[in-house]
């Protein structure tokens, strides 16, 4: 498995992104994420992305994930094709068909029906893959292109993946909810990323309908990666679980027992609870796990993570380690 820091970053600032991410790097994580809410205080998706790939060596940068009614996919693709670029080819290229409607509202976003959202997010897939591989032309509902030129340094296979044999850009992660979602994720992406702490037998009952949308893509199952979103509550033993869990509980407003029931899939428990919970995602083919701690940006839950439960599922890491 590898294992990407995920970050709500709403109220950090960016002196907290920078400690959390260079930390993530030194305890040998693979990756880091931000979301894209623009209503959230905090610092914006895309910017600071770009300036934490500059203070980091190897931790591959995931916007989790840009919202598609957002921005147009021609600056999308151009901005994703520069930064993998420059960080040395450490960028997944997080999508989805829309972030908040409350945003849309708020600063006028147009806000389509979900089928119509979906629809123009893999439009917008097709209209990056055909920029990174050097230009063309693109008739679509909700883009054109009319001999469009493609983006310097993407139009080669490998670009920035030296001998991986994939096509230029870097690789494409969509996530959302729904069997629409699944759908595109199965025809236009490299990774797919479903909801938050699903049971490895949920996972086990979306390989069929996957595989079908796979297969009607003209396309195996392999090509597609299964990425896994965790809220982690990590105890020394099982009191500390029981003080973490309370004290999640106390932050939401919830009762013990209502944490408890919502907390029931997550990465919740001693270590060798949630390195046998992740063994089980694993055999359900999960691949990348993105790690939602609660005490960040605090460092606690991050380190006792990467000591206590990493080691044993570790398939990343070290100078040169790339998305797939």
């Amino acid at each position: 498995m590898r294992f990407v820091v995920r970050i709500h970053q709403r109220g950090w600032t960016y002196p907290e992104l920078e400690t959390v991410w260079r930390e993530s790097e030194r305890l040998g994580y693979d990756g880091a994420s931000l979301y894209d809410v623009l209503g959230d205080s905090g610092p914006e998706c895309w910017t600071a992305l770009t300036a934490l790939t500059a203070v980091t060596h190897r931790l591959v940068a995931v916007p989790m994930v840009l919202a598609n009614p957002y921005r147009h996919p021609a600056v999308v693709g151009k901005m994703a094709a520069t930064l993998d670029a420059l960080s040395g080819g450490r960028v997944i290229l997080g999508l989805g068909a829309g972030g908040s409607a409350a945003d849309a509202a708020a600063f006028g976003v147009s806000w389509s029906p979900a089928r119509d959202r979906i629809a123009a997010l893999g439009e917008a897939v097709e209209v990056m893959r055909i920029l990174w591989r050097g230009g063309g032309s693109f008739g679509g509902r909700w883009y054109q292109l009319r001999d469009a030129p493609g983006y310097p340094g993407t139009g080669h296979p490998g670009t920035g993946h030296p001998g991986t044999g994939r096509p230029a850009g870097p690789p494409v992660l969509i996530g959302g909810h729904g069997p629409r979602l699944l759908r595109a994720a199965a025809r236009h992406a490299d990774l797919c990323n479903v909801g938050f702490d699903l049971p490895a037998d949920g996972w086990r009952d979306l390989a069929p309908l996957l595989g079908g949308y796979l297969g009607e893509a003209g396309r195996s199952r392999e090509s597609l990666g299964l990425t896994h979103n965790a809220t982690v509550l990590l105890g020394a033993d099982e009191a500390d679980v029981a003080r973490q869990v309370s004290a999640w509980a106390a932050r939401r407003g919830l009762t013990e027992e209502a944490a408890r029931g919502r907390l029931g899939h997550s990465l919740t428990g001693t270590p060798g609870q949630v390195r046998e919970r992740l063994r089980a995602l694993a055999d359900a083919g999960v691949g990348w796990v993105f790690l939602l701690f609660d005490d960040v940006p605090g460092l606690a839950g991050l380190r006792s993570f990467a000591e206590a439960v990493m080691p044993a599922l570790h398939t990343g890491g070290g100078e040169g380690a790339e998305p797939p």
